[in-house]
């Protein structure tokens, strides 16, 4: 019930906004494989859709189902003002996570930069994980994202590079961030090509730094 709950609520913050007139619009389909120290060897496919509106506000929202049994569903919505010197924005975030015997909610509000050449991401939520009425609570963890745009001066190719304990569908404690390596390509104004390398220790800043997951990541989109 807590699992249907929160997909409704994220389905339909996402149907709402989607609501307004959007100028620009995304859609990807991702998959991922890897290795996991918990879990070996993984899978996973998403559907993820990005949308600019008129208002100064963008949305992304996805869905991911991964072969170890966990769903996620993830919607963030900001409000951005562009300056001669780079984008600022606020934004809001609701990411869910569900195991068989363990679910995870969490909520937050954030703020951002983006210039020519690096971006950066910050902000605070709260998240409630464990299995239906036995919730455990975490009122404070902060999430971040270092981002550097190595290609910015290459029309029809990016590539990032990026530490962050906030991708999408993998919103961590402060202490695991994810190192990603980024890149796409538009071989057509429409069509792109994703593809990327990525690898999470199990802890870091005075803690274990050991190896927990290395991933691969392949996608197709399509915007208009």
């Amino acid at each position: 019930m807590f699992r249907t709950r929160i997909i409704l609520i994220i389905v339909l913050l996402t149907a709402c906004i989607t609501g307004l007139k959007a100028q620009n619009d995304q859609l990807s389909l991702g998959l991922r494989t890897g290795h996991n120290a918990v879990f070996g060897g993984f899978a996973a496919v998403s559907l993820q859709s990005h949308h600019d509106f008129s208002c100064n506000t963008f949305l992304d929202a996805g869905v991911q189902y991964n072969t170890i049994g966990r769903t996620a569903a993830e919607a963030r919505s900001a409000f951005f003002r562009d300056y001669e010197w780079g984008r600022m924005s606020a934004e809001i975030l609701l990411a869910y996570t569900g195991l068989s015997s363990v679910s995870s909610f969490a909520a937050g509000v954030g703020a951002g930069y983006k210039g020519k050449h690096i971006g950066l991401r910050a902000g605070y939520y709260y998240r409630l994980y464990g299995h239906q009425s036995d919730m455990i609570k975490e009122p404070f963890n902060i999430y971040y994202e270092l981002r550097g745009y190595l290609l910015s001066a290459v029309e029809d190719w990016d590539l990032d590079l990026v530490v962050t304990n906030n991708e999408i569908f993998e919103l961590e404690r402060h202490y695991q961030p994810s190192i990603i390596a980024e890149c796409r390509h538009y071989p057509l104004p429409e069509l792109g090509i994703i593809f990327g390398l990525g690898y999470k220790p199990s802890g870091m800043f005075n803690m274990s730094a050991d190896y927990y997951q290395t991933f691969l990541n392949l996608g197709l989109c399509y915007r208009w």
